[in-house]
């Protein structure tokens, strides 16, 4: 039998991971304040097993790129696990004081069709600065997500991608040199150079969960909403030990500002782009 301690344990477990049903053992110890050891104990007593995410990939077929993809800046801040063999990870400690964003797209099928999810990454307090839906992987969907985020928060330094066409277009270079941000690119076919999205995507698409259940499109935008809601202000990001929201507001006394360093407005900065 149970002990009546192991009973209690049990019970808390199990209110968290009602809250947070993708939580692993990492993030339910930071929650519940317990020993990682103790944490996979309980689970285990708790019958709690978490799903693996299914790897399904599409091939991107974007036009043709208006400008010429820029190098990889944030590359210098990469220290790798091996150098001879950059797929085996690397250390994004560095990386992430670069004050730079990432940004990315991913698909989502919603009643037979494709629909697709750009989404802007603030590195430092791994926060979704921005983000638009959309039924076409455009350079205009792109570029939406970008405004989004800048609308919110302050130009990042760099804004890193892939070499998607998507994100190699006049408007996007007109709109960095403004704002004096530089733009950088992963090499080709070199998807762990933007490891951050990467990992991103794969968790939050898993708990999102399937939009086959909806009846109209204004119901998966809600979900996806509340979803970056919650990963934004609700769900303990492990390597912040926090939640990005809370992390972000112990380093700005004002995250809501929205000017730059200069103290112009971005409106201002945006206006005739």
């Amino acid at each position: 039998m149970r002990s009546q301690a192991d009973q209690l344990a049990v019970a808390r477990l199990r209110a968290v991971h009602e809250e947070h049903q993708f939580y692993g053992v990492r993030r339910l110890a930071l929650r519940l304040g317990w020993s990682e050891n103790k944490t996979r104990r309980i689970r285990t007593l708790a019958g709690i097993v978490i799903p693996s995410a299914s790897k399904k990939h599409r091939t991107r077929r974007g036009g043709k790129p208006e400008i010429a993809a820029p190098p990889n800046i944030l590359q210098r801040y990469a220290v790798f696990k091996n150098e001879a063999r950059p797929r085996d990870g690397m250390d994004y400690g560095r990386m992430a004081d670069s004050g730079g964003w990432v940004q990315d797209f991913t698909y989502l099928k919603f009643q037979g069709a494709w629909y697709y999810l750009a989404v802007v990454l603030d590195l430092k307090t791994r926060q979704v600065a921005g983000w638009r839906l959309g039924a076409r992987h455009s350079s205009e969907l792109t570029y939406e997500a970008l405004l989004d985020a800048l609308s919110k928060h302050l130009p990042p330094t760099i804004l890193h991608s892939d070499q998607g066409s998507e994100y190699l277009s006049y408007k996007h270079q007109l709109l960095c040199g403004k704002l004096e941000i530089i733009l950088s690119c992963s090499a080709k076919s070199s998807p762990w150079q933007n490891g951050f999205m990467e990992r991103f995507f794969g968790s939050f698409k898993q708990e999102l969960g399937s939009l086959s259940h909806f009846e109209d499109l204004s119901r998966p935008f809600e979900a996806i909403a509340l979803q970056i809601h919650y990963y934004n202000t609700k769900r303990i990001h492990t390597a912040l030990q926090t939640t990005p929201a809370a992390y972000a507001a112990r380093l700005h006394k004002s995250p809501d500002r929205v000017f730059t360093e200069k103290g112009m407005p971005y409106q201002k900065l945006c206006n005739g782009v």
